[in-house]
């Protein structure tokens, strides 16, 4: 009897071994190395935004017409002739364009709007992409309508620019002017497109211009104006003609917001017609140390 306790005795210290064993097999390399690990929870950081949050510049609001003769009147974020982002563009796959300004000559007597002046100091910035803007086809207000084909009329109908990320943007310069020391209203804005008007109706189809610029960082006073004149009798139907309501008013070369990247991409209205950015002698007269030429149109 005593011999089978102590066999058990020496079985069970046998099997307590084995274990401690197959336990430190596992477990001592890490305590013997001091490498003790202590798990906390993963903290992301939010990247900080591109864009200001705040702005010192002040804006005022100026009177517009009421042009279009959209009854009910169709939003202006639902207007393809004053948001581009909603009617859009796409890069130019024509192997033959012309990489740089072209000469069309100029029918203006009086100086259209000069995209050199979006920045400070004036320059003629690399030109990074070449896009065409799609066609659109209107459907009765407030429907938005849909994209058709890109634009055909000319090769290029919106430009990329190379910009410095946060530089300054400002109102591009002309001579025109829409009284009270004011040259344009601001058709549409959000947080990073923009469009100009230079004349007083709220329309991109009445005879002047409409520079639109993407890609940028709206400046927050300026888009909060904006947002607050953008309803009430703006949306109320009266007909062309009537002055009943105001959209923000800014003098040339006023900052309007600062570049999100490294390109802002720039198009042009005139009279609805989205025009060729790359026209040196209409909207580049204004080219201080461009060493480029400005070559006659070869139909590309």
């Amino acid at each position: 009897m005593r011999g089978r306790l102590w066999l058990g005795i020496l079985a069970v210290i046998a099997l307590a071994a084995i274990l401690g064993e197959s336990s430190a097999g596992r477990v001592a390399p890490a305590r013997a190395a001091g490498q003790y690990r202590t798990y906390l929870p993963f903290v992301a950081k939010a990247p900080a935004s591109v864009c200001p949050l705040s702005s010192s510049n002040a804006y005022t609001a100026g009177a517009a017409m009421q042009y279009d003769l959209d009854d009910p009147v169709r939003p202006a974020e639902l207007h393809a002739d004053k948001n581009l982002d909603l009617r859009g563009y796409t890069p130019s796959t024509d192997p033959a364009l012309v990489r740089s300004l072209v000469n069309y000559g100029t029918d203006d007597e009086n100086q259209p709007p000069q995209f050199a002046t979006l920045f400070s100091p004036y320059r003629v910035p690399q030109l990074t992409e070449f896009y065409r803007v799609y066609d659109w086809k209107w459907a009765p207000s407030p429907n938005p309508g849909t994209r058709g084909s890109p634009l055909a009329t000319w090769p290029v109908t919106a430009l990329g620019l190379r910009t410095t990320p946060g530089e300054a943007l400002h109102v591009p310069v002309s001579a025109y002017d829409i009284g009270e020391g004011m040259e344009v209203l601001v058709l549409y804005a959000d947080e990073d497109t923009i469009a100009l008007r230079y004349t007083r109706e709220d329309s991109s189809g009445s005879r002047g211009y409409t520079v639109h610029l993407d890609n940028i960082c709206t400046d927050p006073n300026l888009l909060a104006l904006y947002r607050s004149l953008d309803c009430c009798n703006r949306y109320v139907y009266v007909g062309r003609g009537w002055w009943g309501y105001n959209l923000p008013a800014l003098q040339a070369g006023k900052p309007l917001g600062t570049a999100r990247g490294s390109e802002v991409v720039v198009a042009i209205q005139d009279t609805g017609n989205f025009m060729d950015p790359r026209s040196c002698n209409e909207w580049w007269q204004i080219r201080p140390g461009y060493t480029g030429s400005c070559p006659k149109y070869n139909g590309h």
